[in-house]
């Protein structure tokens, strides 16, 4: 698909991407980044930026609560002025505080998948301690079931199964003209 112009699509607000692990968020977040020309926020970045470590060395040192925190100190930190791409990651919904800074940011985009496309992008995956080898299967769709309802009080709700990066750009993009 060639890129979108960004004359064509009004950018008032940023784009906010949300869902379960292995979604497509950062692979998403760069494609639209590429297409618009918005700058792109991964928010795991900004907090291995703040706290100087990784986010498995957070998990392993302080436990997934700490994690929670600093990541809703990212959110803090962050202007709502600049429009921007903010990949986010997948337990970011849980926290009801970050609701309102997410709002603030910008649209909330949730990107859909099922457990099958979900379980098939997972394995193998490295820096994602909440899918470490340690934790079953179950424990990972019992998860998503768990966030599911959060996800789904998104702005915009974006199926990623069975298709291409450019293809849920392009569907992202035709929504937010539509609303505009």
């Amino acid at each position: 698909m060639p890129p979108t112009s960004v004359m064509s699509v009004s950018f008032k607000t940023g784009l906010i991407l949300i869902g379960f692990m292995g979604a497509g968020k950062s692979t998403v977040g760069r494609a639209l980044n590429r297409h618009t020309g918005l700058p792109l926020v991964d928010l795991d970045e900004v907090i291995v930026q703040q706290q100087g470590r990784s986010i498995s060395e957070i998990f392993a040192e302080q436990g997934e609560s700490a994690f929670r925190c600093y990541e809703t100190e990212a959110l803090r930190s962050l202007d709502s002025v600049q429009p921007r791409i903010m990949a986010t990651g997948g337990g970011i919904v849980g926290r009801p505080e970050n609701w309102p800074l997410l709002r603030q940011l910008g649209r909330l985009i949730y990107l859909r998948a099922e457990w099958p496309t979900l379980k098939s992008r997972l394995v193998g995956s490295t820096g994602r301690p909440l899918a470490s080898s340690e934790v079953s299967q179950e424990a990972l769709r019992e998860l998503l079931e768990q966030r599911r309802p959060l996800y789904e009080q998104a702005d915009l709700i974006v199926d990623t199964d069975n298709r291409e990066v450019d293809e849920v750009v392009r569907e992202i993009l035709d929504r937010i003209k539509e609303t505009e």
